[in-house]
């Protein structure tokens, strides 16, 4: 069994390394899916662009998701009437874009119809998936009612219609391919961002500057004055993949529960994910994973792997510019795939001046009013903060030796990895991460290898011992 995402095997290392000084009129900062798609969005124009990644191109949470392809999605029910309609129009926006990219550019992706499900395994929730239905309706998406006929799950009521799945990878390869006119830089770290009549953008050895920047990163860790950390959560996710017993081996589905079931399949094996917790409340990613594993729909596990998604407190997502040419794509709920082709689309047309997509801008503004209603999330924002915190001093691990400053694993050979303890974003004490053999932040879910090298942010430094 490995430990590691399906999709990760599709992942290229083709791009260079930044070797010197640069000047640009936009620079993207971020290799995921939203850098890389507005890349791609900036590409036929007369701006001179580059997009810098410190790791490999989509490594990180774009190379982890489910991949479900549909805006049957569990957030529908938390998100205010008010905003839902205009929510569920940007999804739609996004399977049109995500279509015609593929039909464009004859890009061979794995791009499949596939039955997609919203359902409830409680009774008290069939009201709340009705109320769906009228949005549905009101966007003349068809759909029927049915129910889920899965072995130990339970369903009461599940809205079915037809929508898609992808290889993700597959897809944003060839979308980079397509995007020549970019200058990509892998294993180009960003340290500091500096505002003077340009943007000075530091990296580990070199210096960038540019007319207009782009952060597409998942935890906008430059973005200080935002209070991000009293606006969002991180909610980490367990996922399985493997064969099943199961006949029909063609659907996607997901639950509106507080208990999270998403199951879809991938050349006729099941990726099955299940439990989604917030990060501070349960460090113990052993038993996150063994109760993923302990469900029998998967006969025997080829992978296991997690992923860790930015909730906002209104279940929207923040795109937009949030200072003067400073633009920003984040916090898309656990569902990136449909939002970040609308959010590459709208900064693409931000820094273009251009009308198409602006209509979402208000909806999904990084400044966005305190609503009373929601302070009770920050409050809890809060919360998790200070739980992760004292939960990285609290938690051992009986493979792990501590002592004030460093931590040490030992694995099953006996080689050693020395490193430093604290996470270097806010000086939280780092937990390992027994499955996946990583260290991890249990407070703002920076990720680093054995060795202490940074896999994921906020942190921008690594915890290797000099």
């Amino acid at each position: 069994m490995e430990n590691k995402s399906i999709w990760n095997k599709y992942l290229k290392e083709k791009q260079k390394v930044l070797d010197k000084d640069l000047e640009y009129d936009v620079l993207i900062i971020g290799g995921g899916i939203s850098g890389v798609l507005t890349a791609y969005n900036l590409n036929n124009t007369n701006l001179k662009v580059a997009l810098v990644e410190r790791n490999t191109l989509l490594s990180g949470i774009t190379s982890k998701m489910t991949a479900k392809v549909t805006p049957l999605q569990d957030i529908l029910t938390k998100i205010k009437e008010n905003e839902l309609d205009l929510y569920l129009k940007s999804q739609i926006d996004g399977l049109k874009i995500l279509k015609n990219n593929i039909k464009n550019s004859n890009i061979e992706c794995d791009f499949l119809n596939s039955p997609s499900y919203l359902f409830t395994t409680k009774q008290s929730n069939i009201k709340k998936l009705k109320k769906i239905e009228e949005y549905l309706d009101q966007n003349k998406i068809k759909y029927e009612e049915s129910i889920l006929e899965i072995p130990g799950i339970d369903s009461k009521l599940a809205i079915k219609s037809d929508f898609y799945t992808i290889n993700p990878i597959k897809y944003l390869n060839k979308i980079i391919d397509l995007s020549t006119n970019i200058d990509f830089y892998e294993h180009t770290n960003v340290l500091e961002v500096i505002k003077d009549k340009i943007y000075i953008v530091k990296t580990d050895k070199y210096i960038i500057k540019a007319k207009k920047l782009v952060f597409a990163t998942n935890y906008p860790y430059f973005l200080k004055p935002l209070f991000f950390p009293i606006k969002v959560r991180l909610e980490k996710s367990y996922m399985g993949y493997g064969k099943t017993n199961l006949e029909d081996k063609s659907f996607n589905a997901i639950n509106i529960d507080k208990e999270i079931y998403s199951l879809r399949f991938y050349k006729d094996k099941l990726l099955y994910l299940n439990p989604s917790r917030m990060i501070a409340n349960h460090v113990n990613d052993t038993k996150c994973f063994e109760k993923m594993t302990s469900n029998k729909l998967i006969n025997k596990y080829e992978n296991i792997w997690s992923n860790l998604d930015l909730i906002t407190n209104d279940y929207l997502p923040i795109v937009g510019e949030v200072f003067k040419n400073m633009y920003i794509l984040t916090g898309y709920n656990t569902w990136g795939i449909l939002s970040s082709h609308v959010a590459s689309k709208m900064i693409a047309s931000m820094i273009l001046k251009q009308k198409k997509y602006i209509k979402y801008a208000e909806l999904f503004r990084p400044r966005k009013r305190i609503n009373l209603k929601k302070i009770g999330n920050s409050t809890y924002n809060i919360y998790e903060n200070i739980n992760g915190f004292i939960k990285g001093i609290i938690t051992k691990n009986k493979l792990i030796f501590y002592s004030k400053d460093h931590a040490m694993y030992v694995d099953k050979d006996g080689s050693c990895y020395l490193v430093k303890r604290k996470c270097p974003h806010l000086k939280c004490n780092l937990l390992f991460n027994e499955i996946e053999k990583t260290w991890d932040c249990p407070c703002h879910g920076s990720r680093f290898d054995l060795s202490g090298n940074v896999i994921t942010g906020p942190s921008k430094y690594d915890i290797k011992v000099d």
